[in-house]
């Protein structure tokens, strides 16, 4: 059986040989933190994303929960999608605040703006902003006029979208920070690792103090913080990965309009379009299964019939996990958008190491099981 799956990390040849070189002189070395290699790493990715500052940090969780820490949350409040990985919320949790969701929009799965508007409160300190699967939230300028006219703050869940832009703006670059995840199954990785981009030398300041323990750079711990330095291994293989990001949303995209193409006569199967001003990374290639499809029985025809791994994004929402339901009295009939049509979105393969053949195998196979 041929088996594909839904998500990998890719490093060419020329870039392995490289990471491998600098591991070695960095093990002999014996720097393996809070070296030169995690400064390159800041500098480079800073100015491809075209901002001030970017910090290292150890995952993507910490970079949310580092910014938010940064706001003094105790007995406030963040806006948040329902339609995200739990790490979103929880980070609100960790660093004193409560969580609100908001639902989401059918078309782009992303925030809602007119839910958001319902969900301010005076209690309100900011709105995380998640970009899905690869597509910057297209409303994200009516969601900042929101933050301004509200003064509330505005923080991107970049995980999704490395290399993504609207208009000539990078996602990381949009609001007052942007937090990415180097998790080994996104457009980019270091294995495990984060980012904070930021122009706001307040947040970065705090950042770079939290992430070590809150010690500034006299060694005097002024603020709590914690061990969430990105190791100097890490920063490596960002920095080769960084090289290619490019090349990476440039083949992800033509995986995306292969897939288009050859399922564009599957009547119960659609993909979610794209703005004309945005380019997709496409972390994930989402689409929409008809309610006639069971999308769990697909998925696990796809897998034991034909080795083809599928994912979601995500389900169930943020409101219907049990914690939640339990701590925050959330239950299902609260934000019906999601709770909707995440059921229906079936996440295909998506990753560089994907052929023609690949992409043509799997469009044979939903083919043959959705009829």
């Amino acid at each position: 059986m041929h088996r594909i799956s839904s998500s990998a990390p890719f490093f060419d040849k020329r870039s392995l040989n490289a990471i491998l070189k600098d591991i070695e002189l960095t093990l002999k070395s014996g720097v393996l933190t809070g070296g030169l290699h995690v400064e390159n790493f800041e500098k480079k990715f800073a100015e491809y994303i075209g901002v001030k500052y970017a910090i290292a940090v150890n995952s993507g969780t910490s970079a949310l929960e580092i910014v938010l820490r940064h706001y003094d949350l105790k007995g406030r409040e963040v806006i948040v999608p329902t339609n995200t990985f739990v790490a979103t919320p929880n980070s609100v949790i960790f660093a004193g605040g409560k969580p609100v969701f908001a639902d989401i929009r059918e078309d782009t799965l992303c925030i809602n703006v007119e839910d958001v508007k319902k969900k301010i409160s005076s209690k309100t300190a900011g709105i995380i902003v998640v970009h899905i699967a690869g597509l910057i939230c297209p409303q994200i300028e009516e969601i900042k006029e929101i933050c301004l006219d509200n003064n509330l703050f505005l923080i991107e869940d970049a995980a999704h979208v490395h290399g993504a832009t609207i208009g000539n703006k990078k996602a990381g670059s949009l609001g007052d920070a942007g937090c990415f995840s180097f998790y080994p199954t996104k457009v980019m990785t270091t294995s495990e690792g984060g980012m904070i981009t930021t122009d706001n030398k307040e947040i970065a300041d705090s950042a770079y103090c939290m992430r070590s323990h809150g010690q500034n750079t006299d060694r005097q711990m002024v603020m709590l913080g914690h061990n969430w330095r990105m190791s100097e291994i890490a920063a490596i293989m960002g920095i080769h990965q960084l090289r290619v990001l490019e090349n990476f949303v440039r083949k992800r995209n033509e995986i995306a309009r292969q897939y288009e193409r050859l399922l564009a006569d599957l009547k119960n199967l659609s993909p979610f379009r794209t703005p004309a001003n945005v380019r997709h990374s496409y972390y994930k290639y989402p689409t929409k299964v008809s309610s006639k499809i069971d999308v769990d029985k697909l998925a696990r025809n796809l897998k034991e019939k034909y080795g083809i791994e599928t994912g979601n994004v995500y389900y169930p929402p943020c409101h219907l996990h049990p914690f939640y339901k339990k701590n925050y009295a959330t239950s299902e009939g609260q934000l019906p958008i999601a709770e909707n049509v995440l059921k229906k979105v079936l996440c295909l393969p998506m990753h560089v190491g994907l052929t023609k053949a690949d992409v043509e195998y799997v469009s044979n196979a939903l083919h043959e099981t959705i009829l």
